[in-house]
């Protein structure tokens, strides 16, 4: 279930991973949107004119005919980017994680100690090591 949508304002911040169309990257401002958009309306439209700017900025007067209204009402209209939310979905409470052992850890034996248990093995291959170093 969605929430209600709202306006964004110019120096929000989307980020567009999928289908993204003007933008070279993921992550720009509206504005940074919008102006793209114009900058390409008004390269590919033979008809552009200062007065077109309207369409991005305070808008263009005109009329519309709505369902809720009897009759045309007057006004003006402009391009603007909308943003419905997706309704947050809640997490289920997950078990507690143990807490860590306060016990203190093994410790080890200083590297002389190794040495000792080593060389104090009576294998044949251990014997005389000592004399080595």
């Amino acid at each position: 279930m969605s929430l209600e949508p709202s306006l964004l304002n110019d120096d929000e911040v989307l980020y567009v991973n999928a289908g993204r169309v003007l933008m070279p990257n993921a992550t720009f401002k509206v504005s940074e949107f919008l102006d793209a958009l114009a900058q390409l309306i008004s390269e590919n439209e033979p008809e552009w004119s200062e007065d077109c700017e309207g369409w991005f900025l305070d808008g263009l007067p005109c009329e519309v005919l709505r369902f809720n209204n009897q009759g045309w009402q007057r006004g003006r209209v402009r391009l603007r980017l909308e943003f419905t939310p997706q309704q947050q979905k809640l997490l289920k409470e997950s078990p507690r994680r143990p807490q860590r052992d306060d016990r203190p850890r093994e410790t080890y034996a200083p590297r002389e100690d190794i040495r000792e248990d080593i060389y104090a093995r009576d294998d044949v291959y251990y014997r005389g090591i000592d004399e080595d170093y």
